[in-house]
């Protein structure tokens, strides 16, 4: 039996990291449209904010000298009825180091889904991040691939919270450094956890890709199972940055996709 659903097999290694967040989807696609639209704001150099853009474009402001502003980016979104899995990840018509197309999925439980067109397949922890601090969203950022993909071997997931007027942070990291395999950990365990498996002697053997399927599937989430998903009932949430600049790189899908 295989531990993901055949689309996820064909869509891979795009969907080593399913960020999941939760709530309704309509409340999740609002809170990553507000967050996504602040990239095409004008930021003046030296301004703050609380989104993981506006640090690089004030960095950019600077450099280019605190009168200028760097170039607005549109965002354009919508709801889409989408015949399946496979067609919705399909939105995206190639692959950026940026992402440039985000889908926020339904799904049959408490949770939501994330998925972006970025060719790196690491997920958006940031987002995860901002989605916490800003809209007080509880979120998973996770990654999992017992073999090298776009990095190596490893496994770890970001849990956060918002609590006490405050983000609460648990994370898990495995994974290999050349011959070294690294183990981390920070934050108070969730009641979810195996935390005996922290104890193996190799420190590949305290998460991968099954541990993590388990613990996804103790907070109530299965994002590697098509049936998790409820398409084509329910839309799902499409975002796309437009009138991005042309240094962002493109890869098609047969330079990406691994189907296994």
């Amino acid at each position: 039996m295989h531990l993901r659903s055949k689309v996820m097999q064909l869509w891979w290694p795009t969907t080593q990291c399913l960020d999941i967040v939760e709530g309704p989807v309509e409340v999740v696609a609002e809170a990553v449209r507000a967050e996504v639209s602040r990239w095409s704001r004008s930021v003046p150099g030296g301004s703050a904010g609380n989104t993981w853009w506006h640090g690089a474009r004030s960095a950019v402001s600077r450099l280019l000298g605190y009168n200028r502003m760097v170039a607005d980016i549109g965002v354009v979104a919508a709801w889409e009825t989408l015949p399946s899995l496979d067609a919705a990840f399909g939105v995206a018509p190639e692959f950026r180091n940026v992402p440039t197309f985000f889908l926020v999925l339904p799904t049959h439980s408490r949770w939501s889904v994330l998925w972006n067109n970025s060719f790196l397949c690491d997920g958006y922890d940031s987002l995860c991040y901002c989605l916490t601090l800003n809209h007080r969203l509880t979120t998973v950022h996770w990654f999992a691939h017992d073999e090298t993909t776009t990095t190596q071997p490893g496994a770890a997931f970001t849990h956060r919270r918002w609590a006490n007027s405050s983000v609460v942070v648990r994370s898990v990291y495995v994974g290999q450094n050349d011959r070294r395999w690294l183990f981390d950990q920070y934050g108070p365990p969730l009641a979810e956890e195996d935390r005996g498996l922290y104890k193996a002697a190799r420190k590949r053997d305290r998460l991968n890709e099954q541990h993590m399927a388990d613990l996804l599937g103790r907070l109530g989430a299965y994002p590697w199972s098509e049936e998790f998903y409820a398409l084509p009932a329910n839309p799902c949430y499409v975002l796309q940055r437009v009138n991005v600049p042309s240094s962002i790189l493109r890869r098609t899908r047969d330079q990406v996709l691994r189907a296994e």
